[in-house]
């Protein structure tokens, strides 16, 4: 089942081009750059596609600057070629919520909760059953307002919230809760691309939840028209919070192995446009055939109805998959 999800307006491009992202990203380059220049830091082996399994040696470079990514032949996901240790990575994301600014309460996203939500409706009375008790599995959003955002938006829907933790290692605090817990959804909509190892989280829910759980997990696409023209230059493109970037394909081809059940795909993604849009009329010497002439003319209509032929033919930068155990 495809479900393209339409524009009502384009988004402001500042939202990945702007001061602060600009800051994070520098921040979170920085952070790698401390870890591989850390001898203690331990890595993974030349690694295969986290995806399909593909030989990394088959696989095409994607990006040689800090960190190796690979773009994998046989399924197009994007992957690092080494990772660290998920402890290690926990502990560069708790250090970022610990550094968080006091008043960011996250009222400025809630609009994020409103469009999750909107997708778990939605789902429900595709269904028709209930999915009343909700686990968020988000560890780079711990702002105070977004418990309270879902308890008075989410029409008496339970939620709860996996806090990030360095007491266990590899995901098994996770699996113990969700057992704990047992709940009917499991929300995930922005951790697969940053965990060392995509495929054990995966398992990990798969075994700790009920049968008949459904499980809405979003991500970067790697077969969106932003990673196919800018590849590594793209705003979005931060190394440490794309570990791993699936395509539609590569995302399948986990599913399969892992034993879900696909009940959806649809790439809702709005900045795509604007992203490019901002690229061609401001970058010198881009000059690619077809796609420059037609972002130099784009007006605000053109830019529009890119975006939404890019939702509609599974190509724009976000991913969502809604996955039934």
């Amino acid at each position: 089942m495809q479900t393209p999800v339409f524009l009502d307006h384009l988004p402001d491009v500042n939202t990945v081009t702007g001061e602060k992202p600009a800051r994070y990203r520098l921040a979170r380059n920085k952070a790698l750059l401390e870890l591989m220049l850390d001898r203690d830091t331990t890595w993974t082996v030349r690694r295969n596609c986290p995806a399909c399994g593909g030989d990394c040696a088959k696989s095409k470079n994607f990006s040689q600057t800090l960190l190796e990514f690979q773009r994998c032949s046989d399924c197009n996901t994007i992957y690092a070629q080494r990772v660290p240790s998920q402890q290690t990575l926990d502990r560069l994301r708790l250090d970022i919520i610990s550094r968080k600014e006091t008043g960011d309460t996250g009222n400025t996203r809630e609009f994020e909760y409103i469009s999750l939500m909107n997708w778990i409706s939605l789902t429900e009375a595709r269904l028709q059953r209930p999915l009343d008790k909700v686990v968020d599995i988000r560890f780079a959003s711990h702002a105070t307002a977004w418990p309270e955002s879902t308890r008075r938006l989410s029409h008496n829907r339970s939620w709860d919230f996996l806090p990030l933790s360095l007491e266990n290692a590899g995901f098994d605090n996770i699996g113990e809760r969700l057992r704990n817990i047992a709940p009917r959804a499991v929300l995930m909509p922005t951790e697969l691309d940053r965990v060392a190892d995509p495929e054990a989280l995966v398992r990990t829910i798969k075994h700790s939840v009920p049968a008949g759980t459904v499980i809405f997990i979003a991500s970067s696409c790697a077969d969106g028209l932003e990673y196919e023209i800018l590849g590594a230059d793209s705003p979005s493109f931060i190394p440490l919070d794309r570990l791993t970037v699936f395509s539609i394909k590569g995302f399948e081809a986990l599913c399969a192995k892992v034993r879900l059940s696909v009940l959806e795909i649809s790439t809702p993604g709005r900045l795509d446009a604007v992203i490019l849009d901002r690229y061609f009329k401001t970058t010198e010497n881009s000059n690619i055939p077809f796609w420059s002439g037609f972002f130099r003319e784009a007006d605000q209509n053109r830019l529009h109805d890119l975006q939404i032929l890019l939702q509609r033919s599974l190509r724009s930068g976000v991913l969502r998959f809604v996955l039934e155990t």
